[in-house]
């Protein structure tokens, strides 16, 4: 695999089209761009240039961006809240629009999501622990845990454990 050259941006026409290079391929936080400016030894007046001419365009909206990550992580199904908060901060989505996005989301739907899941992976831990209800249990638990859902939504889909569809 070819490593790809890392060449600094010096002038502000170099910078923007960098920008508009990763903005195409998808949306990007502010923040997240600005990293990736400052990756390529871009200077902080040309950051704020650049990121300043893309928001006045409408092209970088930290608002969208967020949202898309949400959308992305409904799409998905079997995640939880922590996993979408997770996926805003490596995002680099600024506070005020993560907060945003974790408040839309409903204790409710989290755990309709975590009986989800335990649907899904229900028979495959009753015939991998048939003996010890306690073993798959705590398998189910751990995968929960694992795929960012809350104690509480844990708790109710546990309890789902040993009822049938």
């Amino acid at each position: 695999m070819r490593n790809k050259t890392k060449e600094p941006l010096a002038t502000y026409k170099e910078a923007y089209n960098f920008a508009l290079d990763k903005l195409a391929l998808r949306d990007h936080s502010s923040l997240e761009l600005r990293t990736k400016l400052g990756d390529r030894q871009c200077p902080e007046d040309i950051q704020d240039q650049v990121i300043g001419k893309l928001q006045e365009r409408h092209f970088l909206d930290d608002q969208r961006c967020a949202e898309h990550v949400l959308e992305a992580w409904r799409r998905k199904g079997v995640y939880g809240r922590q996993y979408l908060r997770l996926m805003l901060q490596k995002r680099e989505i600024p506070g005020q629009f993560a907060s945003l996005m974790l408040e839309q989301i409903e204790d409710s739907e989290e755990t309709e999501r975590a009986w989800a899941l335990v649907r899904k992976e229900r028979d495959r831990l009753h015939r991998k622990y048939p003996e010890d209800d306690r073993k798959g249990k705590a398998a189910l638990a751990r995968m929960l845990a694992s795929r960012g859902f809350t104690t509480g939504a844990i708790a109710s889909a546990l309890e789902g454990w040993n009822e049938e569809d």
